[in-house]
């Protein structure tokens, strides 16, 4: 990077992407984490029935909470970058809280 180029971040562009990481999120817990909770819930699998037809699932399941630390970990990091933005610039600050709609 060359010495005083400028990045340039646009807040629409960081409340949508913060918006859909959101829904990724929300998405997963409403429907997915309520789908793992019934599979491991099934009389099939927990008398170990269910052994050969789903071996992978522990470790599916182990990727699919860290699918889910991953989400909102990349949120967190969004939402503070808007805080900064917000906390630096009034106007950005303006600008952020009508795309959030707060």
């Amino acid at each position: 990077m060359a010495v005083g180029s400028n990045i340039t971040i646009n807040p629409e562009q960081m409340t949508d992407v913060f918006n859909q990481l959101m829904a990724i999120v929300t998405e997963l817990q409403s429907n997915a984490l309520p789908a793992i909770d019934e599979i491991a819930a099934t009389e099939f699998y927990k008398q170990g029935n269910a052994k050969d037809a789903i071996a992978a699932y522990p470790e599916a399941n182990e990727k699919f909470l860290e699918l889910m630390q991953h989400y909102n970990r990349i949120a967190t990091l969004v939402n503070d970058t808007l805080y900064q933005m917000i906390m630096t610039d009034e106007y950005l600050a303006i600008r952020i809280k009508a795309a959030l709609e707060v």
